[in-house]
């Protein structure tokens, strides 16, 4: 990919140095936003030069995701085994993510593609939808650490009236996360069903990059 990066460097005039801190912030962090600090830049340049990134990574076997209507660029994987696997917990608090965006989405409650909620909002709609005990505070702040990483939400501060209630920006990402067909999955699941703490959930894994 030299030669590429080569010729895109005389074709735009910019410093390739621009092209590889995109790329690497790109495999380090999976999604930019046009609309996040720090992430705009990235998102631009990925948008003006969409095939070079494109061939970029696809010989590495992953495919460039571009919605230009979200501002949202990111990296899924082709091959199954570089999905990244989750717990049961993980999972279901995913589609819970899911149901809160979309009904947000509905009633116009979104901001430049991104659904603001809270801790104490998405642990009150995970008992109501799946009937299953509440993760531990210090297994949401891992799962919520998780999530944040892969760019599925971005985690604000937290509220003086309730030190442990944060705010969450749940991004587009978790359209791609959690697909139509996977909800519909996860919505058959039965919250009494027992399983064992830490087991890997059964369905098929979702497109995160490990």
């Amino acid at each position: 990919m030299l030669k590429e990066l080569k010729k895109v460097v005389e074709e735009s005039g910019k410093d390739a140095q621009e092209f590889q801190q995109t790329a690497n912030y790109l495999l380090a962090n999976q999604f930019v936003s046009a609309f996040k600090k720090g992430q705009r830049k990235h998102f631009l340049l990925v948008e003006m030069y969409q095939d070079y990134f494109s061939q970029l990574f696809d010989a590495l076997g992953m495919r460039l995701h571009l919605n230009e209507h979200e501002r949202l660029a990111g990296l899924l994987p082709v091959e199954k085994e570089a999905f990244l696997r989750l717990k049961v917990d993980e999972t279901l608090l995913l589609l819970v993510l899911r149901q809160i965006y979309e009904e947000k989405i509905e009633n116009f409650e979104v901001d430049n593609g991104f659904v603001v909620t809270n801790t104490t909002h998405i642990l009150e709609r995970y008992v109501q939808l799946l009937k299953r005990e509440l993760p531990t505070e210090t297994r949401l702040k891992d799962i919520l650490a998780l999530f944040s990483r892969q760019g599925v939400i971005y985690r604000g501060k937290a509220y003086e009236e309730d030190p442990k209630n944060l705010s969450i920006s749940i991004t587009p990402v978790i359209r791609l996360v959690v697909t139509e067909a996977y909800l519909r999955q996860l919505e058959s699941f039965n919250g009494e069903e027992e399983v064992e703490d830490g087991q890997d959930e059964e369905l098929e894994t979702q497109p995160v990059v490990q």
